[in-house]
């Protein structure tokens, strides 16, 4: 546990990561103001809009109705004006996101470099040895009845295997499962 706790300090105390933490918070800050930028109500009808518009010009214009063709005219120049921004909005939120991914990848070799990522068998190889510990101290205890150990170390199966998901026969026997594992963020 000292060593997974001082991997976790270095950790917090390299620079890249840190720097690196940053920048992903930033881009997901600016990917939320562009997200809130889009206008989502007319976004999906914009085509139909535009076809709409376009159609009255043109009925407007062969009618001679000169003004008012212009003023549909202003209004086509609106709605693709709108719709170019929506376009580069939503250009700028995909090389964003792309950006994003590509940080948590570096953020996650970062992790592998300074070994402070456990691997799924590197837990339950920790995970074990914990609970052999455990069962040795528990065991090791003369002032308690043999029972009681039992109880108690039945009790201590059900809470890992409660924080770990890993439920079995003997999981369920010391402890009623009602709810999904746990997830622990480091």
């Amino acid at each position: 546990m000292t060593r997974l706790a001082s991997k976790y300090e270095e950790m917090m105390r390299n620079g890249r990561v840190l720097s690196n933490r940053h920048s992903i918070e930033i881009i997901r800050d600016r990917i939320m103001q562009l997200f809130g930028r889009l206008d989502q109500n007319d976004a999906p009808d914009r085509l139909i809009v535009l076809e709409k518009l376009w159609e009255k010009y043109k009925a407007e214009k062969d009618s001679g109705l000169g003004v008012e063709a212009v003023i549909t005219a202003a209004k086509i120049d609106q709605a693709f004006e709108a719709a170019r921004t929506d376009f580069a909005t939503w250009n700028q939120m995909i090389q964003l996101l792309d950006m994003d991914r590509k940080m948590v990848e570096s953020e996650v070799k970062i992790a592998k470099e300074i070994k402070a990522i456990m691997t799924a068998e590197e837990a339950g190889e920790m995970v074990a040895k914990l609970m052999a510990s455990i069962f040795s101290a528990v065991g090791s205890m003369d002032t308690i009845s043999i029972h009681d150990k039992g109880i108690i170390l039945k009790r201590i199966q059900y809470e890992f295997s409660r924080i770990t998901g890993d439920f079995d026969d003997a999981t369920v026997e010391a402890g009623v499962v009602t709810s999904q594992p746990e997830t622990i963020d480091i």
